[in-house]
């Protein structure tokens, strides 16, 4: 039922919607309103921080932030 579930929903928007859609935008969300990526690598079970960090890549609004932690980190 839960496969089912993107095609109905864009069945009825209008639009396609996949999985994938929707783990995107929770991660974008998450880092949106102040999650970390180490826990975010966490709770997508990503094994390899290089992928975790590609989320930063596509949310401009997120990357300033983490940018700025990182030299604080160095300083």
């Amino acid at each position: 039922s839960w496969r089912q579930r993107p095609t109905s929903y864009s069945a009825r928007l209008g639009m396609r919607i996949r999985s994938y859609d929707l783990r995107h935008a929770f991660a974008l969300s998450y880092l949106r309103n102040g999650g970390d990526l180490l826990s975010l690598q966490s709770i997508m079970g990503h094994t390899d921080f290089a992928m975790t960090k590609r989320y930063v890549a596509y949310a401009s609004d997120t990357k300033d932030p983490h940018v700025k932690a990182s030299l604080a980190n160095k300083a």
